[in-house]
């Protein structure tokens, strides 16, 4: 039977097997069930001496392996295939999302003071950056196993100031770093701007910028899942997206697909949130201001919980960008809104509905999402102003800019 040990810093957190029939089976370790910190890697996997079976393991343990075409590329580049999960972990899981890391029997955990990153120079960061989608995650050069779900090419990197380093054997990470979109125009500007737009309405978001390195450019965003101690040691902090907590395949992350809808991504804020009225009140903005972008791909793999201090939070949202700006992609909502995914067709009885469905008043819903519209146009000015000092006038935005104004004014003129 193979096995694979699964770690939360030096800590044995428990055991990843692979039987004769090719199934998984996992069980926490007794040192980690004994251990008065210790917090189950999913809502899904409770603390508790029995070996899980295969249906309740592989959806966790496989959302945690990139998607799509990226799987294939990095597979191919490891000479394994692209089915395989077991092997991908074990290549792949020195550094995931959240605080586990992945490790053959014989190998263990480096402790903090043995981290080991290997600078980068300009050049070497710009050539890194040009080839992303080409060699995503650096998979198969030596000494790197980094995994990062979703089906876009990135790379995890150190950041430090204005430094950048390659993480070695299982060293943390602390950013991410994301090429533009191969047919998709100004991919990393849309992406940017949307984020800080987010930020700007108090949603819950990592820090982003655009960095450019000679002739190239990426997409940075600060991992959440990483802090910095006292010392400036970087520190894992756990974390799950919902197809994991709910025990879904990464092939369920779509409403269509059979996956989660809002209701069930509320009642799972509800039910496991430390602090569920903030939470909920994140999430329905989350909702807000993905139907104003027209954010089309905001699926269940795009809400994570975060674990910190024996407590489960809702994690800062990320991949916020507006999708029906580009043709080609899909034009219709990812989740519903009250039975509805098409922007152009949304009504105020749609907003009614979708307040049922999620357990809140609808005069308390039509009124967040009135004061929200007024004040996504309130700051769009201002968050482009800002976005264009730091970087350039960008006619895509522009035009995405124009989209949000008409589609919150239609709000407005619904609801009011």
């Amino acid at each position: 039977m193979e096995r694979l040990n699964i770690f939360f810093n030096e800590d044995l957190v428990g055991r990843l097997c692979l039987d004769d029939e090719r199934l998984f089976l996992f069980s926490y370790s007794r040192s980690w069930l004994d251990n008065s910190d210790a917090f189950p890697l999913s809502i899904s996997l409770p603390l508790q001496d029995t070996v899980f079976p295969d249906h309740k393991v592989k959806s966790f343990f496989a959302n945690l392996l990139p998607e799509s075409a990226v799987r294939d590329l990095v597979a191919r580049r490891l000479g394994v295939s692209e089915k395989n999960d077991f092997v991908l972990l074990k290549l792949l899981g020195g550094e995931c999302a959240g605080a586990i890391t992945i490790f053959p029997e014989s190998i263990s955990p480096e402790s903090c003071d043995q981290y080991q990153y290997r600078p980068l120079t300009d050049e070497q960061l710009a050539d890194l950056m040009k080839n992303i989608p080409k060699r995503p995650l650096l998979a198969g050069e030596d000494g790197i196993r980094i995994s990062l779900a979703g089906a876009q090419e990135k790379l995890a990197l150190f950041n430090k100031d204005t430094l950048f380093y390659i993480p070695l054997n299982g060293a943390p990470s602390n950013c991410i770093l994301k090429p533009a979109m191969a047919h998709f125009r100004s991919s990393i500007e849309n992406e940017c701007f949307c984020m800080m737009l987010a930020g700007s309405l108090n949603l819950r978001v990592p820090s982003v910028k655009i960095i450019k390195k000679e002739k190239q450019k990426a997409f940075f965003i600060q991992r959440y899942d990483r802090i910095s101690d006292d010392d400036d040691a970087v520190i894992r902090l756990h974390q799950e997206d919902f197809c994991q907590a709910m025990g879904l395949s990464h092939e369920l992350k779509y409403q269509a697909d059979g996956g989660p809808g809002v209701k069930e991504c509320f009642d799972l804020v509800r039910k496991y949130s430390a602090n569920p009225i903030k939470d909920i009140q994140q999430l329905l903005q989350w909702v807000f201001f993905n139907y104003l972008i027209g954010n089309m791909d905001a699926h269940a793999k795009n809400l994570s919980f975060l674990y910190h201090s024996r407590q489960i939070r809702l994690a800062p949202f990320y991949d916020l960008l507006c999708t029906n700006i580009y043709e080609g992609l899909s034009q219709k909502l990812a989740m519903k809104i009250g039975k509805e995914n098409r922007l152009e067709w949304m009504m105020e009885r749609h907003w009614e509905r979708f307040a049922g469905e999620v357990n809140i008043r609808p005069m308390v819903l039509k009124t967040q999402l009135i004061g929200f519209s007024h004040k996504m146009l309130n700051q769009i000015e201002m968050t482009y102003t800002d976005f264009s000092s730091q970087y350039e006038e960008n006619e895509l935005v522009q035009g995405i800019i124009l989209a949000i104004k008409g589609r919150s004014e239609r709000v407005l003129k619904q609801m009011e």
